[in-house]
């Protein structure tokens, strides 16, 4: 017997497959070395790109052989829409662009955090504040202090070293 292979699904996996190559491909005339930190700006672009063509297949082999575990495609399609949550998550996301340069990487990306869990229904803002601002420091200093890249610093410019 040929097991269901939902259309949904595989476009799911086609189009995150083509999301990694796309990356790839234009992290192609990027160097990898450079700079006292010895990483260069196409480091970043390969590794993630790498990891979604990775994701795309693990999700194109899954949705091949009977479809996305856990997943019932015909009782998906007759859910309604959450609107409140697309609205958080998109207005976030918008905000987030146009606040990042200005307000600076920590704070938008915390704002941004605090938005999107809002979106999943989350109303503890307090602590998506708190946890959102730590993991916003830590790939701030990730990229600022470990690798050499500069994320914008923004309000909190003569704060932060």
């Amino acid at each position: 017997m040929t097991p269901h292979r939902p259309k949904g699904q595989i476009a799911v996996a086609a189009g995150t497959l083509v999301l990694g190559v796309l990356i790839l491909l234009g992290s192609v005339d990027l160097p990898a070395g450079g700079g006292y930190a010895q990483v260069g700006p196409g480091v970043v672009p390969r590794v993630v790109g790498g990891t979604i063509v990775l994701l795309g297949a693990l999700l194109m082999r899954e949705a091949l052989t009977g479809g996305f575990r856990g997943v019932d495609e015909e009782a998906e399609i007759h859910l309604p829409m959450n609107w409140g949550a697309f609205a958080w998550i998109t207005a976030g996301i918008i905000v987030y662009g146009l606040l990042v340069e200005r307000a600076g990487f920590l704070l938008a990306s915390t704002l941004l955090f605090v938005t999107v869990a809002r979106g999943f229904a989350s109303r503890r803002w307090f602590l998506n504040a708190l946890v959102g601002f730590a993991v916003s420091a830590f790939i701030f200093a990730v990229f600022n202090y470990g690798l050499g890249l500069q994320l914008p610093p923004g309000v909190l410019r003569g704060i932060l070293p």
